[in-house]
């Protein structure tokens, strides 16, 4: 389905836009203080790379004709986001501690990096850290957008083939995993 004409530029008032922007600023700022190893320089700039196509890709399915080609760009934004959030834990863990990045001992933040939350923000964190944080963040709304659309096109009668299939398949799993625990609990395993 045709998306009706809107405000061009109304993706600047998304959420999802905003966070995206602050995470690419807030990166620039980080790897500025990398070393000029080469590693590192490969690494400031894939980093740079991932969070700027986060942003485009927002834009870009924005721009779009359709719900449907606005979901799938928000699905690349997802998996750029992905990168870079990937990128920070490997800097957390100390991959590239030999080369001027050290990572942090995790127990002095409470154990488990993953169990941080991102909201609100702590701007007492690593700022590898902090940049970790706000590409969760960033996950989780591009997640909620995109399940948006996705409930737009379920109503709307527009997905396409393929999701009505992974949602149905979703759904048979989450019976399946139910099933099971219900079998268990009643002893019939």
């Amino acid at each position: 389905m045709i998306k009706p004409p809107r405000n061009p530029y109304g993706y600047r008032n998304l959420l999802v836009y905003k966070k995206a922007e602050e995470l690419q600023i807030a990166l620039a700022d980080f790897v500025k203080t990398f070393s000029r190893h080469k590693t590192l320089a490969e690494l400031a700039d894939q980093m740079e790379r991932s969070a700027r196509s986060t942003k485009q890709n927002i834009i870009e399915g924005w721009k779009r004709n359709s719900t449907n080609e606005y979901y799938q760009f928000l699905g690349f934004a997802i998996a750029s986001n992905a990168e870079l959030e990937a990128d920070c834990t490997d800097i957390i863990k100390g991959i590239y501690g030999g080369k001027g990045l050290k990572g942090i001992n995790a127990a002095e933040h409470g154990g488990d990096i993953e169990k941080i939350p991102f909201y609100p923000l702590n701007t007492h964190l690593p700022l590898y850290l902090q940049l970790k944080l706000r590409a969760k963040e960033l996950n989780f709304l591009l997640d909620k957008l995109q399940s948006s659309l996705l409930e737009k096109m379920r109503k709307e009668k527009t997905l396409s083939a393929t999701e009505r299939i992974r949602i149905q398949n979703q759904k048979e799993a989450v019976f399946r995993k139910e099933h099971e625990v219900y079998l268990k609990a009643k002893g019939w395993n």
